[in-house]
C-alpha cells in the first residue's frame, strides 16, 4: 500500500510529530507499507524520515515530477518514487492550513486540485484532526465544501473548528470530531538530556510576531521575560525550548538578551526529542500548539499563548480552560503566571490531567481505527 502524507514539512517540529504518530501507528495494521511525501521536501530530509517521493501538488507545465512519472516502473522503485496514480492513500495532516487565515489558493493547491486529478471510487482521501476555518472569505466555503465532497473522511479537532465547518456544509457525511494524535507518541528522554528533567520551559513561538508590528513583538517579548521572571521568583530554573526553526531560534535568543541572568537554550534537531523534552518538564509556558499538546499529555500543568483558536479548544479539552492568557492584556499576567504556578503545586490537579489525558488518547485510538476500517 502506497500511503502519501500532506501538509508536513520537516523544518516544522509538530509537523514531524505526525507524520512519526502516522508511521507508528499504521505500521501495526499495514506493516508492508510505502510511506511517502511530496518531493518538493529537501531530498536529505525526506531520506532522513524514510520516505518515499511523490509528485505533490498538480502542475500543468512539464516539470521534473512528470519527467519521473513518465520512467518505467523498474526505476521507480530504483529512485524511491511513486506516480501518483500508484498512490492508494492521501492523509492530510496540516494541522491548520485550512481557512480564511491561510487563504484559497492554499486550500486549492494543497487539496482541491491534486483531489481532482487523483480521486477516484478505489482511492482514499483522509483529513486527519486538524484544525479549520472559518471560511467566510469569497469562495472559501464552495472551494471548502468541494474538498469535503472528494474526502472520505474529515475529522475536526476542536468545537469551534466543527462550528465552521458546519457553517458552510451542514451535516455532511464525512465529518468526524478526534483530538490531535500526536498524544500517542511516547518517546523516551535521551540520557544526554536527564537534567532536564523536573525543570520548568517556556516555549516561543515567532508566529504569535510574524507580520506584525515592533510594538507587538516587543509587548511578547515582555510576556516571555515576565514568565521566566516569575519562575524564577518561585524558586525553580526554567529553560527556553526552541520547538521550532530558525526564527523560533532568534526569538530565543533575542528574549535570552533581555534577562538579567541568561537561561539555558535547548534547541534539540528531533521531534521525538523535543517532545520527550517537555513531557518531564515540571510545568510549561508555551506558544506552540504541539508543544503544549506534548505537555498537557504527558500531565505537565501549562500555560497557553496562543495566536488561534485552537489553543483555547485544546486547554478546554484538557480540562484546564483558565490557563491559557490573553498577550494584549498585560494587566492580566502575573495572575496567569500565578494560576500556573498554583496548579502545579495543587494536590490531583497532575492526576486530574492524567485523566483528561487518558480520555484524549482513547478517543485518538478510535480515530485510527476508522481510518485503518476506511483505508483497508
Amino acid at each position: 500500500m502506497n500511503i502519501e502524507i500532506i501538509g508536513v514539512w520537516p523544518a516544522n517540529k509538530g509537523a514531524m510529530l505526525m507524520l512519526e504518530a502516522v508511521r507508528d501507528r499504521l505500521q501495526r495494521d499495514f506493516p508492508d507499507m510505502r510511506l511517502a511525501a511530496p518531493m518538493d521536501w529537501p531530498v536529505e530530509e525526506r531520506l532522513r524520515a524514510s520516505l518515499w517521493a511523490t509528485p505533490g501538488r498538480v502542475d500543468r507545465r512539464p516539470t521534473l515530477t512528470s519527467l519521473f512519472e513518465r520512467l518505467p516502473e523498474r526505476l521507480h522503485a530504483a529512485v524511491g518514487f511513486i506516480p501518483r496514480d500508484r498512490i492508494d492513500v492521501i492523509l492530510d495532516a496540516s494541522g491548520f492550513g485550512y481557512g480564511d487565515f491561510w487563504g484559497l489558493p492554499k486550500l486549492d493547491y494543497r487539496l482541491n486540485k491534486r483531489l481532482a486529478h487523483w480521486k477516484n471510487g478505489r482511492k482514499k482521501a483522509i483529513l486527519l484532526p486538524q484544525a479549520l476555518g472559518p471560511f467566510e472569505e469569497p469562495g472559501m466555503a464552495e472551494a471548502f465544501r468541494g474538498a469535503l465532497d472528494r474526502l472520505d473522511i474529515a475529522f475536526v479537532r476542536d468545537s469551534s473548528s466543527a462550528a465552521f465547518v458546519e457553517a458552510v456544509a451542514p451535516g455532511h457525511r464525512a465529518v468526524r470530531r478526534a483530538p490531535d494524535f500526536t498524544n500517542l507518541l511516547h518517546p523516551e528522554l535521551p540520557r544526554r538530556l536527564d537534567d532536564l528533567r523536573g525543570l520548568p520551559v517556556v516555549i516561543p513561538n515567532e508566529k504569535m510576531v510574524t507580520g506584525k508590528s515592533d510594538a507587538v513583538r516587543a509587548n511578547y517579548l515582555a510576556f516571555l521575560k515576565t514568565a521566566i521572571d516569575m519562575i524564577r521568583a518561585a524558586g525553580k530554573a526554567p529553560f527556553i525550548l526552541v520547538h521550532e526553526g530558525a526564527k523560533d531560534r532568534a526569538l530565543a535568543h533575542e528574549l535570552n538578551a533581555l534577562l538579567d541572568t541568561k537561561a539555558r537554550i535547548v534547541d534539540e534537531a528531533s521531534a521525538l526529542d523535543t517532545k520527550a523534552v517537555i513531557s518531564v518538564a515540571e510545568l510549561s509556558v508555551s506558544s506552540r500548539f504541539h508543544g503544549l499538546v506534548s505537555g498537557l499529555s504527558a500531565a505537565v500543568p501549562s500555560l497557553a499563548c496562543g495566536w488561534s483558536h485552537k489553543y483555547r479548544e485544546l486547554m478546554a479539552d484538557y480540562g484546564c480552560p483558565d490557563l491559557i492568557v490573553d498577550i494584549e492584556k498585560p494587566d492580566s499576567w502575573a495572575g496567569k503566571f500565578q494560576l500556573l504556578l498554583d496548579s502545579a503545586a495543587a494536590p490531583g490537579f497532575r492526576s486530574a490531567l492524567a485523566a483528561k489525558g487518558e480520555e484524549e488518547r482513547a478517543k485518538s485510538e478510535a480515530m485510527w481505527s476508522e481510518v485503518v476500517r476506511t483505508i483497508a
